[in-house]
């Protein structure tokens, strides 16, 4: 980690993310800012406009967080970052799979790659494009990255939902709830029901548990 001159002091908590603007993409922005672990954040997307909006609509809240420079740029701007977020691609429609994006975001990517790889080789690519564990095996072909510099969100947003949804009906706080979804982000996953656990206990013993009480 190297140490940024930000606002007057030194920063050295971590160094430069660089994301894409949308939706995904300005969430993952925000989080980084608000939970200050992150010395810099660039916003690159197609659409500059949208991301200096972006950039500015972040820099107001900066004076409640932890020092960070935070600013819209392009290609460029990923010479020196540690970890690239690839979030573009098209969004579903009705109707639509997952899987019937592939081609379309395929052809996102092999334009997006070469750009980033043009100006930085060394950094981690976190991909969030849908169907996410096919693009980021695409990511790992075209970028020619050892596979642990290509990591894929995988189904940890489904996760996390499953276990919402299990403490809400449990009425147990969702961070007691220990259960998994698994397989291919999209239609084909499934939750691993036999590893799911409440505070300690298997799921079916405490729902047998639960059902008594209630």
């Amino acid at each position: 980690m190297r140490g940024d001159f930000l606002s007057g002091r030194i920063c050295s908590h971590a160094s430069k993310i660089a994301v894409g603007t949308g939706f995904v993409g300005s969430s993952f922005a925000y989080s980084l800012m608000i939970n200050g672990i992150v010395a810099e954040i660039v916003l690159i997307d197609v659409d500059k406009k949208r991301a200096e909006g972006e950039a500015m609509d972040l820099n107001h809240g900066v004076s409640f967080v932890r020092p960070v420079r935070i600013w819209a740029g392009d290609y460029p701007a990923c010479q020196d970052a540690d970890i690239i977020v690839i979030t573009a691609g098209l969004a579903q429609k009705p109707g639509e799979s997952r899987l019937d994006l592939m081609t379309s975001n395929v052809e996102i990517l092999r334009q997006i790659i070469p750009k980033i790889m043009e100006y930085n080789e060394t950094s981690i690519l976190l991909v969030a494009t849908n169907p996410v564990d096919l693009m980021t095996y695409v990511a790992l072909k075209l970028s020619g990255f050892p596979s642990n510099r290509v990591i894929g969100s995988g189904t940890i947003l489904d996760t996390s939902r499953l276990r919402y949804v299990l403490g809400e009906h449990l009425k147990v706080d969702p961070r007691n709830v220990h259960a998994y979804i698994i397989g291919e982000h999209g239609d084909s996953e499934l939750p691993a029901w036999s590893l799911a656990s409440v505070a300690g206990m298997r799921l079916k013993d405490y729902s047998a548990v639960y059902g008594q009480a209630r």
